[in-house]
């Protein structure tokens, strides 16, 4: 797996452009900058197509996109390699207009909902990966529903929620109406409860289904505590067919699927031995609220 990485992935090859000094921030300049390039200038399209054309098998990951720097050539690039992986980490911080503002995200409400839909349109099976701040400065309760309302009607495959935290020397900590420590435990805990409803009913939806996954490592009794894989209901085997006989870890290996990058999204537990570093196809058997349960294909 190649994971590409970087503050702004969509601004990839940026300092080596003729036009790198002009402020193309906004989702209209940059298209219009993006246009006006020779098709051999690098770019994030060009970067993505030659990956794809390397031999051998494995994904090709996309992490830390801005959404006003998307273009038509960007997502109709990943819909034609297959080994870019059907998943996009893009930020959008908020989607209240107010806040977009305050934030200086180069976005809109409408912008935000239609680059969606258009992603979701022409690049089938994709998973969006968002965050989220809460908690920045003049965002009022009405501000905080919004947000909540669009994480509802969105159906986001993965978002992470943080608290705006108020760095010395930057301009938001100067900005009037900060808000509270505990209003903004109290919205990130509201925002993440909104968003395990949307999880728990994605990771049902692909029960039945056969997906492919990277196994990365045998599990333990601790690894399987920790996710919380404790229940019979989840599916899984015990040492003996006693019901409250203890859970068999050595009977598990933990992989990934498409749509979860390392370390922040879930994990697909897979009964039986698998092949450690290896794509393996398998068969989605019972879930829990982030992770998948899964026995071999």
């Amino acid at each position: 797996e190649l994971n590409l990485i970087s503050q702004d992935s969509t601004y990839y090859g940026f300092d080596l452009r003729p036009n790198r000094a002009a402020s193309i921030a906004s989702p209209e300049k940059f298209s219009a900058a993006a246009k006006n390039l020779p098709a051999t200038a690098p770019t994030l399209c060009t970067l993505l197509r030659e990956l794809n054309a390397l031999a051998g098998h494995f994904w090709i990951r996309l992490l830390y996109t801005h959404p006003a720097h998307w273009t038509d050539e960007l997502i109709q690039t990943i819909a034609s390699c297959p080994k870019v992986a059907r998943y996009v980490d893009m930020p959008l911080q908020h989607i209240h207009e107010n806040m977009l503002e305050r934030m200086r995200r180069e976005t809109s409400r409408q912008y935000i909902v239609d680059l969606i839909r258009k992603i979701r349109a022409d690049i089938p099976g994709i998973a969006i990966r968002t965050t989220f701040i809460v908690g920045f400065p003049g965002e009022t309760e009405a501000c905080f529903q919004a947000l909540l309302e669009f994480i509802r009607e969105t159906q986001f495959e993965r978002v992470g929620v943080f608290t705006y935290s108020q760095e010395a020397g930057t301009r938001a900590a100067k900005m009037e109406n900060q808000i509270p420590d505990r209003v903004k435990r109290q919205r990130r805990d509201q925002a993440m409860a909104e968003q395990l409803r949307v999880a728990r009913r994605i990771c049902a939806s692909f029960v039945g289904r056969t997906i492919k996954v990277l196994v990365e490592q045998e599990t333990s009794a601790n690894e399987l505590r920790k996710a919380k894989l404790f229940s019979w209901e989840h599916g899984l085997i015990r040492e003996t067919s006693a019901r409250r006989s203890a859970l068999d870890p050595r009977r598990y290996f933990v992989a990934r699927g498409e749509a979860d990058a390392p370390d922040i999204d879930g994990r697909v537990y897979v009964r039986g031995e698998q092949p450690l570093g290896e794509f393996a196809l398998v068969k989605i058997i019972g879930h829990t609220d982030y992770d998948l349960i899964a026995e071999p294909a």
